[in-house]
C-alpha cells in the first residue's frame, strides 16, 4: 500500500483585513498578558512610550496594511 498523501505547507493566517475602526479584542488586557510573556522569556517589561510600539506592532503583524494603490 502506497501513502498518497502530499504534505502541503500550511497557509498563514495573518494578517486579517483591516477592520473598520478600533478593534475591541485588543485591550490593556491583550498588551499586559503580552508583557507578561515577554518578561517570562527573558526581556525586560515594557515601560513608558513602548506601550504604544506594542501596540503599534501587534497591529501591524495582525492587520494588513491600509496603502492604498
Amino acid at each position: 500500500m502506497t501513502d498518497q498523501t502530499t504534505a502541503t505547507t500550511p497557509q498563514p493566517a495573518y494578517p486579517l483585513p483591516q477592520p473598520d475602526g478600533t478593534d475591541p479584542r485588543i485591550t490593556y488586557g491583550l498588551l499586559f498578558d503580552l508583557a507578561e510573556v515577554l518578561q517570562r522569556n527573558g526581556f525586560p517589561r515594557p515601560a513608558g512610550t513602548d506601550w504604544a510600539n506594542l501596540t503599534a506592532a501587534l497591529g501591524r503583524f495582525l492587520y494588513q496594511s491600509q496603502e492604498t494603490s
